[in-house]
């Protein structure tokens, strides 16, 4: 299976190899969702394990488009080093803003976001509009310190915008094509920081 993933990811991602790390998320999604067409469906930017082991020692922040995600993130196997998982699409600001500029809360919630200072991985489950705010303000600023996790589910729009992503120059984790949603991010998420935690500890 390992063999079939790696000859899969290389293909459809361009990149060389699945290393150990991503073998073992990969491995871990799987068996938890028992859908293996999820696992084959992820693809790692080379840099992107790299920013989060950052995000972790330096006590930085995984900021969530919801609040089922930010409630489900494994806040254990942040450490001990000052690393939080937020989500600000209730916060009043958020909202009242939004509804002035007429725009969605996710769009608000990530300028939030990228306003914190530190590295962060931004986490998008549900809201493709996020990650086009996040496309539109790479555009237009470094954005070195961030990592983008995507994995909405659903229409063609989000499969479109994914691979708008993948295309662009940002530190990324996708669920390319169709998969994804709020339970296989939360998974996801949580397989990667269990698997940096193990690593660190071993």
């Amino acid at each position: 299976m390992i063999r079939k993933m790696q000859a899969d990811g290389r293909h459809r991602a361009g990149i060389p190899y699945l290393n150990q790390e991503m073998t073992n998320i990969l491995s871990a999604v799987e068996q938890e969702t028992g859908d293996p067409a999820l696992a084959q469906s992820i693809y790692f930017g080379p840099t992107a394990l790299t920013h989060i082991k950052r995000l972790i020692d330096m006590g930085g922040s995984i900021i969530t488009d919801t609040t089922l995600v930010a409630n489900d993130i494994s806040a254990e196997l942040l450490g001990n080093k000052g690393a939080k998982v937020l989500c600000f699409i209730d916060d009043p600001q958020v909202v009242m803003l939004a509804e002035q500029r007429r725009v969605t809360r996710a769009e608000i919630a990530v300028d939030y976001g990228l306003s914190l200072p530190g590295p962060k991985l931004m986490v998008i489950g549900s809201a493709p509009s996020a990650i086009m705010r996040l496309i539109q303000r790479r555009q237009r600023e470094p954005m070195s310190d961030v990592c983008v996790l995507a994995a909405p589910n659903g229409f063609a729009s989000a499969v479109q915008i994914k691979e708008r992503l993948l295309d662009s120059d940002l530190a990324t984790i996708i669920a390319r094509g169709k998969k994804g949603g709020i339970s296989a991010t939360v998974t996801l998420v949580n397989a990667i920081l269990r698997e940096i935690h193990n690593s660190a500890n071993s």
